[in-house]
């Protein structure tokens, strides 16, 4: 079954997965499918990418080795390669987990009833929020996506999701008419990722924050920019000559 799943899955060092899986399958046959037969409700998947985090953080992606992750977490590698198709997918998994359930959360709709104006507003809000461990995987995860095509692509499709909520919250505020429609919608989407990834490099290096009401003012500030100008006042661009 382990390989049936693995044969559908186009990966550059999928053999050497294939192989290491098989190994793993016939040395430890009994304990994998007590493993496999667990699910993320008993526990067992929180243990995996608690225990993935930790090695992800201590090592670095590129020194970090399944078998190390599999002991910390007491199962075995068959158990992690019948679930993940690698250390690229298990880091972003782990990345995930860490991630604060509030603004998945928001990022998910849980604040549907909400403006989307205040919906950003929010998700600005919360870059003041305290680290965990899922900023610095994160970080991690584009250091590592340099050097490795896989992480890369799986990376980039994880920001790509991101991209397409924070586009509709701004398609949303647009038809509502709180944006202004002259504006381009993938640049107001860029804006909000510098603005995300700015403050998270911001804070890995330590530099003093701004006070949490100071900050709000300002991301309600940059967002209020984003609407309409007043009647009358055109936008220009270039020379205003």
């Amino acid at each position: 079954m382990i390989r049936r799943k693995l044969a559908l899955r186009s990966r550059p060092v999928l053999d050497s997965w294939i192989i290491t899986v098989i190994i793993a399958e016939v040395a430890d046959q009994e304990t994998i499918q007590t493993d496999e037969a667990c699910r993320p409700g008993d526990g067992l998947t929180h243990r995996l990418l608690h225990a993935a985090a930790e090695v992800f953080a201590e090592k670095g992606y590129e020194r970090a080795g399944v078998a190390e992750i599999a002991r910390r977490a007491g199962v075995t590698t068959g158990a992690i390669y019948s679930r993940y198709g690698g250390k690229a997918e298990l880091l972003l998994e782990a990345v995930d987990h860490h991630v604060p359930d509030s603004i998945d959360n928001i990022l998910n709709g849980g604040s549907a009833a909400s403006p989307p104006t205040e919906v950003l507003s929010s998700l600005g809000d919360h870059l003041l929020d305290p680290l965990d461990g899922g900023h610095a995987l994160f970080l991690e995860a584009v250091v590592a996506a340099r050097r490795d095509p896989d992480l890369a692509d799986r990376l980039r499709r994880r920001v790509e999701d991101v991209d397409r909520r924070l586009g509709k919250l701004a398609d949303e505020a647009t038809t509502e008419g709180l944006f202004d429609p002259e504006l381009d919608e993938q640049s107001v989407v860029r804006l909000a990722h510098a603005i995300g990834f700015g403050m998270l490099l911001t804070r890995s290096m330590g530099l003093e924050l701004p006070a949490a009401e100071n900050w709000h003012e300002v991301i309600n500030r940059v967002i209020t920019g984003l609407g309409a100008p007043p009647a009358g006042e055109a936008m220009t661009s270039g020379d205003p000559t």
